[in-house]
């Protein structure tokens, strides 16, 4: 018992220590607060540490095996007490996560906080979002307006941005497009005077000179105010707007239903107005646009931007409405029209009979091919057809990929290929050119009308403007994401990019007249090729690019074809080196013969 009781003296002088300490710290707390150690009830001397001792004491492991071996070495519990409660009391004060009560409350604050999300989150705000964001799928058919991808954007962004004038709602908050805003307004008015003078025509066409009618500047004064028609034109937009949102492949749903007729009936008036005022050159005269030449062309780059556009059957609907009743004096489809305006671009010159999405894809129809007779008759058969041949592609292609199935479909029956299936990509100008292909210029007009006859490729003459570069770029986007497994355009400039590699596959294309460079230098060309392709996915080739590659590369793994391009080179290359070396075969031959007649006569 001596010897406890040292035990305990000694504790206490630590405890006297420690609670002085702790008294320090809590400095300016009300006095009438418990001490940092209490006299014992039970035992006069003996010390009992407090709540507010042992949450500062630091070396707590140690602590608690002293207070272990003075409980196990006295008759009667330190403070008052069994021994396991004063355990159990300095476990839950010290060590909380090996008490049993306390690791249950802290289940149940766990259970209660995931069933009571925090305030500034609720179920219904994830809701709504989630019901804001419904919209058709971009597979949808009406949707055919597009936002350029980042990657695409940081190559060129000047590529697809407007610079003039902004149309349709995806670059209409631009400001240093806003300047524009007032002259789409002015043309949608004066689109509404046109509208209300032709249909007076219907009482005045027995007496009066339609066309100069429509021209008589006392006629625009008295009609002035006459805008009845955009009750009709709104009421049309109304009626289609679900289809105009699910044209984009954006979400509008942040402009309302005002906003968004709004922004389609200004520039729709305004493109129908300036279209006819350049069908109507000679009665335009003193026109702002149209007497600007430098404005005129950098509207018309403008509106055949991808990201620039209205859905072409809202321009189509409004027109019908105004003048399908005066095809005398206005030509009969608003295609007709946006043909003429954007003629410039159209190499073939041919009408267009397929159905148009936009501006950028009338642009995209310029450079197509012209179906032949039998693809005419080919997509003229019945549906059904079309059909059945579509699901026994697709199921033999499940069976392939299966293994069910190891002959793979027969290349004729194939549109497009993986470009993969190559192998390798096509030999440079030059390269093909040392292997003894010849290059010329075609006559036809198509420029994805490249044709490969032994030893002759022809290719249709490519101008290159200033504009080259964005006409491209755009049609490439457009097929990127709505033509993905028909992107002629695409694979025109692959090719191209396959041919074109350095300065020198340029002067050899321009020396042969398949290139006309409005550009400069041919390194600007070459440059040009080479980045078209940038963050394009080549995934796929049509088929008359695909066999145009594999027989090009056939051809040059020949080495009898390289062989004879190198003698032709060298001996036959100019005039006056290949009458040379003829001179010189008929010298050789006749030596040859004089050699041998007198070997006979000796």
């Amino acid at each position: 018992m001596a010897g406890n009781g040292n035990m305990i003296n000694h504790f206490s002088s630590s405890l006297n220590f420690f609670s002085s300490y702790h008294a320090d710290q809590e400095e300016g707390k009300d006095k009438a607060q418990s001490p940092s150690y209490l006299p014992s009830s039970s035992s006069a001397g003996k010390l009992v540490p407090s709540s507010s001792f042992l949450s500062s004491c630091s070396p707590i492991s140690s602590l608690e095996g002293q207070f272990e071996k003075i409980s196990s070495t006295s008759k009667k519990p330190v403070g008052g007490g069994t021994e396991n409660d004063q355990k159990n009391w300095y476990l839950r004060k010290n060590y909380p996560h090996k008490d049993e009560n306390m690791i249950k409350k802290r289940k149940m604050e766990a259970s209660q906080q995931k069933e009571d999300p925090p305030q500034d989150l609720k179920i219904i705000d994830i809701e709504d979002m989630i019901k804001q964001s419904r919209r058709p799928p971009l597979s949808s058919e009406h949707c055919c307006i597009y936002r350029v991808s980042h990657g695409l954007h940081e190559a060129n962004q000047k590529a697809y941005t407007p610079r003039t004038v902004s149309i349709g709602p995806l670059h209409h908050k631009n400001k240093h497009l806003k300047g524009m805003q007032d002259v789409k307004v002015r043309y949608l008015e004066q689109l509404c005077h046109r509208v209300a003078k032709t249909a007076n025509l219907k009482r005045l066409r027995d007496w009066v000179d339609q066309e100069k009618y429509l021209n008589w500047k006392n006629v625009d004064d008295q009609i002035m105010d006459d805008l009845s028609c955009l009750n009709d034109f709104l009421g049309i937009l109304k009626s289609s707007e679900d289809r105009i949102r699910q044209s984009y492949a954006e979400d509008l749903n942040h402009l309302t239903s005002k906003d968004l007729l709004k922004i389609i009936l200004v520039d729709a008036g305004f493109i129908i107005e300036l279209f006819l005022r350049y069908h109507f050159k000679s009665q335009s005269h003193g026109d702002a646009i149209l007497s600007t030449p430098f404005l005129l062309a950098s509207i018309r780059m403008d509106l055949w931007l991808l990201e620039n556009q209205i859905p072409f059957f809202v321009l189509e609907d409004l027109y019908k409405a105004a003048f399908e009743s005066y095809k005398t004096i206005y030509p009969p489809r608003f295609l007709d029209l946006a043909h003429k305006f954007f003629e410039t671009y159209d190499a073939q010159k041919r009408p267009i009979e397929i159905e148009i999405k936009h501006f950028t894809d009338l642009l995209r129809t310029f450079f197509l091919p012209t179906l032949k007779a039998e693809e005419k008759g080919r997509k003229g058969k019945n549906h059904e057809e079309n059909c059945s041949d579509r699901i026994l592609k697709i199921f033999t292609g499940f069976l392939r990929c299966c293994g069910l199935l190891s002959k793979p479909l027969d290349q004729k029956e194939r549109s497009y290929f993986e470009l993969e299936e190559l192998g390798e990509q096509l030999k440079s100008a030059t390269q093909l050119h040392a292997a003894g292909l010849v290059f010329s210029a075609s006559s036809s007009k198509c420029l994805l009308d490249i044709k490969f006859s032994n030893p002759k490729l022809e290719i249709p003459c490519l101008h290159l403007y200033d504009d080259t570069e964005a006409v491209f770029r755009n049609l490439m986007a457009l097929e990127q994401y709505h033509y993905p497994t028909e992107a002629l355009i695409c694979d025109y400039v692959t090719v191209m990019d396959y041919l074109i590699n350095t300065s020198e596959d340029v002067g050899l294309l321009v020396e042969k007249q398949i290139i006309k460079n409005w550009l400069g230098s041919n390194e600007k060309v070459a440059s040009l090729f080479n980045k078209l392709c940038t963050n394009i996915f080549k995934g796929f080739i049509n088929e008359r690019f695909y066999h145009l590659i594999k027989d090009l590369n056939a051809y040059y793994v020949k080495p009898w074809h390289s062989w004879k391009a190198t003698f032709w080179r060298q001996y036959f290359s100019t005039p006056w080196r290949g009458a040379s070396t003829i001179a010189a075969i008929i010298l050789l031959v006749l030596t040859l013969a004089q050699t041998i007649l007198t070997a006979v006569a000796m």
